[in-house]
């Protein structure tokens, strides 16, 4: 939580995506009916769509049809996102909800109550999702011989290297590849840490265009919805997406019509038939009755082996409560959450106090230890936050977050040395983090690394070419490094740069700032001034683009324009700012 700190330092799925407000729905009129639980084993789909089977008629490869001991779910549903352009009202929390419903109806799903999780909202935080699906629920309480579900409604964004990254709650868009879930790690992480060969997923997210990213964010990612062919599944696995690769989804559509249809014969219909009944009326509808909509066709892939998966079958065993180390994490996750929720609003010691309450009740919470050091950092506890951080990593070292953390306070408390270390460390556990690269750029700016600084921000702005501020950064170090003996041609690198950064941010008046002084070194004083004006009709306070202005004037020949920008520059200056002393000697000068 808290953005992880990002602020301070700079199985069957079932994923449903955002839509489009929708009108005039009627599901009465769709023309087909659900068909009988004992359908064939014909292929689903419609033409053109390659689907695998629900069950292998092969004998040889039919695994042993298990009784079900015991059956585990997880329902995550968001529709109140920390990032503003993400909340959409399209509802993904209800359709979450409804999907819980179905699972916990004694005449339905037949799923017991402590054996479902729902994580809506605030609830449905990274870290929150992360550890539930991993070591701190399902992995500890479903056994080799269990079925688990997890259903997902959410903005999800399939990348341009084919990776597909579903949103959390406190996903940042301008972060995403550090803050978003890959759906890749997501499969993976079922695999590796879920006892049960058994899984459904059901994903309800897609990028609808709805949402408005963030210029750093919106050229990442391609159209529409999940493409199931990019999983290898492991036998036993089924995997629901709400439409097509190249669909939009729209809404709750796809999730309202699979619980009807999962609903049907007192919840003993099978997944197949479920599914079939969801994608026939799906596509009816929102080809026939919604209103603005596009076609939408739900797709399933499956490496389902033996008789039909009925989801509704009752567990053929009860257990006797759950794990002591399950039942120490909800206790300490309701502190964690309460915490979270002190935060937000602005009661820090009363986070402080929750955090240590999640910590004292489930003392491997990798989670709170990290934000409680985040809350002390807020506090401006830097070395007791550094000892909470290093706590965390010690349980989670995998987590290039925690490092970027830990290096934001020991760079704090003047250890860049091992500052550095902690974020080349984070460097390696994931690449593509935003924070990381340009606090990496950063340190190496400073210590005069200017060649290495500039190639972490060329990563960044790389993964994340629409970013104003990445460009004016680059091009900032670019024009530095261009001082250099041997470097000069990276002048014009620098000049582009920091062009690309007004056209993708021309409210910036930081970018119309570093544009006049690329242009100053150019010798374009003109073209300086001209950039220096507009950073002022940006922000008439910028004590920084009189400063530059007075500069350029003064290299035109404009005294009179030079001493009025330096007078207006030492009315706006801090009294401690060093460059008061250089104005002066300048209006002296300019003024004789």
């Amino acid at each position: 939580m808290i953005k992880r700190l990002i602020a301070i330092f700079g199985c069957i799925a079932i994923v449903q995506a955002p839509a489009l407000a929708l009108e005039g729905l009627s599901p009465d009129k769709v023309p087909s009916t659900l068909p009988s639980a004992n359908v064939g084993t014909e292929p689903m789909g419609t033409s053109g769509v390659q689907f695998t089977q629900i069950q292998d008629l092969a004998p040889q490869k039919r695994a042993e049809n298990r009784p079900v001991k015991n059956k585990w779910a997880v329902v995550i549903g968001i529709d109140k996102f920390v990032e503003a352009p993400l909340n959409n009202g399209l509802r993904m929390d209800k359709a979450a909800e409804d999907f819980y419903q179905y699972l916990v109806d004694p005449k339905a799903g037949r799923f017991e109550k402590d054996h479902v999780r729902l994580l809506t909202n605030q609830a449905a935080t990274r870290s929150s999702i992360v550890s539930t699906l991993g070591d701190k629920w399902l992995g500890q309480v479903a056994g080799p011989d269990d079925l688990v579900v997890v259903f997902i409604g959410t903005h999800g964004f399939p990348a341009a290297d084919g990776v597909t990254y579903l949103c959390a709650q406190n996903t940042i868009l301008e972060n995403v590849f550090a803050t978003g879930i890959s759906m890749s790690d997501l499969m993976s992480n079922l695999k590796k840490q879920v006892k049960t060969d058994r899984i459904v997923v059901v994903l309800q997210a897609c990028y609808s265009g709805a949402a408005q990213l963030t210029s750093g964010a919106k050229s990442l990612f391609h159209f529409y919805n999940v493409d199931l062919s990019k999983f290898v599944l492991g036998k036993g696995y089924v995997i629901v997406s709400s439409s097509k690769p190249n669909e939009v989804t729209w809404g709750d559509i796809f999730s309202s019509n699979l619980i009807k249809g999962l609903r049907t014969n007192n919840g003993l219909v099978s997944l197949n038939d479920a599914f079939k009944f969801a994608q026939e009326q799906t596509h009816f509808q929102t080809t026939h009755e919604c209103q603005g909509c596009k076609e939408q066709t739900p797709v399933m892939k499956s490496e389902w082996t033996g008789n039909d998966l009925i989801l509704g079958t009752p567990s053929a065993e009860k257990t006797a409560g759950l794990p002591a180390g399950v039942n120490s994490y909800l206790t300490a996750e309701s502190q964690y959450v309460a915490a979270n929720s002190a935060v937000m609003s602005g009661d820090l010691d009363g986070a402080i106090k929750s955090y240590r309450g999640a910590i004292a009740a489930d003392d491997k919470y990798a989670d709170a230890y990290n934000d409680y050091a985040t809350a002390l950092a807020l506090k401006g506890a830097w070395g007791e936050a550094i000892d909470q951080y290093k706590r965390a990593i010690d349980l989670r070292p995998d987590d290039e977050l925690f490092h970027a953390n830990l290096a934001r306070a020991l760079i704090k408390t003047g250890k860049t040395a091992e500052s550095l270390t902690e974020l080349q460390q984070a460097y390696k556990l994931n690449s593509k983090d935003r924070v990381v690269l340009t606090a990496l750029a950063d340190i190496c700016a400073k210590q005069g690394d200017l060649p290495k600084s500039s190639l972490y921000l060329k990563e960044a702005v790389h993964l994340y070419p629409n970013s104003g501020k990445l460009h004016d950064r680059l091009s900032y170090v670019l024009a530095q490094e261009s001082q250099q003996p041997g470097e000069e041609e990276k002048l014009d690198l620098a000049l582009m740069h920091a062009r690309e950064a007004t056209r993708l941010d021309p409210k910036s008046t930081s970018a119309f700032c570093n544009l006049g002084s690329v242009l100053l070194l150019k010798q374009d004083s003109k073209g300086a001034i001209v950039a220096y004006r507009n950073a002022i009709d940006l922000n008439p306070q910028s004590a920084d683009a009189y400063f530059l202005l007075g500069s350029a004037l003064e290299k035109n020949d404009d005294k009179k324009g030079a001493s009025d920008a330096l007078k207006k520059f030492l009315d706006l200056a801090s009294p401690q700012d060093p460059r008061q002393k250089l104005a002066k000697q300048k209006l002296e000068t300019v003024d004789h």
